[in-house]
């Protein structure tokens, strides 16, 4: 996912979007007798599990007023296993990041990739999954090499943004503001790739019914350090919630377990595999 740059290489999405207030999830009634898996978690509104998140499918959306994705399913069993009743409501990635800061929101799921900068900032989860970079062309190259030629497009605010650019050239690099942006200019042909998260990629061909563009896993380049080995997404929450923090691993590791986190992955259109965080890890 983007990297919002709080300092410098964290995921800046300048996205001109709505702050908070956006789409709000329908409630969900706590089953009575609920036990939670972990006891003790405190959040910032007594008996909910306040979120805020990105309309950012394949990985989370709040479509029709119910969180849905892969992220969307992983907030929904958390939400699930603390007996908390799910509040959810889309937004800025800008808000996102500063109501989680500030303790507004409890946390946010969504594709967020973990580095050291993001770890000064929140209470960073365990590794959930694994995702990967992929160019979309109408060639189906699969190397930056392969694309060198013409205009690469990319969102703005990505870590492989600057490699992208020494490599390239300043000057053959578009940066936009949203995926869509540079799906739309990749299919009319004013840019001849667009580089983006291999499942947001897969989820532009799929909803634009398009069988004309292709979606390539960019093969690992020393030149873009983003695309050697898999970036791994986490759940970002509030600082001073480190126990909510240790209930969501302790979640996500029974979802990888039963099997329910490879299923939304697959059920999302990305591979069951980047379930697997730990062989990644060894490899």
């Amino acid at each position: 996912m983007r990297k919002f740059k709080i300092t410098a290489v964290m995921f800046a999405a300048v996205l001109p979007l709505a702050a908070c207030g956006g789409t709000s999830s329908t409630a969900t009634t706590v089953a009575a007798g609920c036990t939670p898996v972990v006891s003790g978690v405190e959040t910032a509104t007594k008996g909910k599990l306040t979120m805020a998140v990105a309309e950012y499918p394949p990985y989370v959306s709040m479509k029709g007023g119910a969180l849905s994705g892969v992220d969307g399913e992983v907030l929904k069993r958390v939400a699930k296993d603390l007996c908390l009743e799910p509040d959810a409501k889309t937004s800025s990635f800008t808000a996102i990041i500063e109501s989680v800061k500030n303790g507004s929101v409890d946390l946010t799921a969504g594709n967020w990739y973990i580095n050291e900068e993001r770890g000064q900032q929140f209470a960073v989860s365990k590794p959930v999954y694994l995702d990967k970079m992929a160019l979309l062309t109408s060639s189906g190259a699969d190397t930056i090499d392969g694309v060198s030629g013409g205009t690469v497009g990319t969102p703005q605010g990505y870590l492989w943004v600057g490699d992208l650019q020494k490599t390239l050239g300043t000057d053959k690099v578009k940066l936009y503001a949203t995926e869509d942006a540079v799906y739309q200019d990749v299919k009319s042909g004013r840019a001849g790739a667009g580089v983006m998260t291999y499942g947001a990629a897969l989820q532009l061909v799929k909803s634009n019914n398009d069988n004309k563009l292709k979606v390539a896993e960019l093969k690992p380049d020393e030149r873009i350090q983003a695309s050697v080995g898999a970036a791994q997404t986490a759940v970002l929450v509030n600082k001073d919630k480190a126990t909510l923090r240790d209930a969501v691993n302790q979640i996500v590791e029974k979802m990888r377990e039963d099997g329910s986190l490879k299923k939304a992955l697959e059920d999302n259109g990305l591979p069951g595999t980047a379930a697997d965080v730990k062989a990644a890890a060894g490899s």
